[in-house]
């Protein structure tokens, strides 16, 4: 594929966006955005600090400079907000960019999408990464439930997760000590890169899949759990997660094990965008595994 952005047209008649880098190069990888509901942005290092891999990133269905149908018809919800549809959108890009086999990156969200691809589309991988993810959800969500802990005072914490098992995740106070631990959180090591004036996530997409509640997954990913299958993924794979990420090393490490080729690397001063927060560590891990 040429560099440059190219609007891939589905099946479906829907059109992706898409965008290739260091076009040529013998090694292929596709990068896979977090979310749902996110968006490629967070790849954009990503040519420049694996400058010996084609790379492509693309937005997902609903997602950003992709087509955004109108998910309240419960039908399209049904039909397209399913693990299963973005793992079948992600073989139509596979396809479309004509690669034959190619290294599959997947972050957070898109982890997820990657495993269960790697599940069912095994031949077409060279290797796999695994960023920002381990093989069950409630991972993230536990994770969570510890990190907040620390971020907030007693009291704070406290009322935020008597409120989230109530479900009163419109009280304002409620939002205000999230806000805090959020700012907190992701500006821990780095400063937010967004370039937007406007906010860019699609709620609709996010809130179908997985719910409003941060401590707990409501929507279609509840419950998703692959730690059984792992032992099927022969491809040679790399788990990176920051040492302070939303997927605990401990947990991470219990992934790796599992895995025929797994690896796994733990980047420092990193909380759940590793990239962002320390891209020389990541990079410099990246490419020791796609080299050897």
């Amino acid at each position: 594929m040429k560099n440059g952005t190219h609007i891939l047209t589905l099946t479906s008649g829907f059109h992706l966006w898409s965008h290739t880098e260091n076009s040529g190069k013998k090694s292929k990888i596709i990068a896979v955005h977090g979310g749902p509901g996110e968006t490629h942005e967070s790849f954009e290092t990503l040519p420049l600090g694996v400058p010996n891999a084609e790379i492509t990133s693309y937005d997902q269905l609903g997602s950003w400079y992709s087509d955004q149908p109108d998910f309240s018809d419960p039908k399209l919800a049904k039909k397209y907000l399913r693990i299963e549809y973005f793992v079948n959108e992600l073989e139509e890009v596979r396809r479309q960019l004509e690669y034959d086999k190619f290294i599959l990156l997947g972050y957070s969200w898109g982890a997820m999408i990657a495993l269960e691809y790697a599940l069912k589309y095994p031949g077409n991988l060279d290797k796999l990464v695994i960023v920002g993810m381990s093989d069950r959800e409630s991972d993230f969500t536990d994770r969570m439930k510890d990190e907040v802990a620390k971020v907030l005072s007693k009291d704070e914490a406290k009322y935020v997760f008597t409120e989230a098992k109530k479900g009163e995740l419109d009280d304002p106070l409620f939002n205000q000590f999230m806000e805090k631990f959020y700012n907190d959180y992701y500006s821990r090591f780095s400063k937010s890169q967004s370039k937007h004036a406007i906010d860019i996530s699609n709620y609709q997409v996010a809130n179908y899949m997985m719910g409003t509640n941060p401590f707990h997954t409501e929507g279609m990913m509840s419950g998703w759990n692959v730690s059984d299958k792992l032992y099927r993924i022969k491809t040679p794979t790399l788990i990176l997660v920051g040492d302070q990420d939303m997927i605990s090393p401990k947990k991470a490490r219990v992934m790796a094990d599992k895995l025929p080729n797994g690896k796994l690397e733990i980047i420092p001063d990193a909380t759940h965008v590793s990239l962002r927060d320390n891209p020389e560590y990541f990079f410099q891990q990246l490419n020791q595994f796609l080299t050897n």
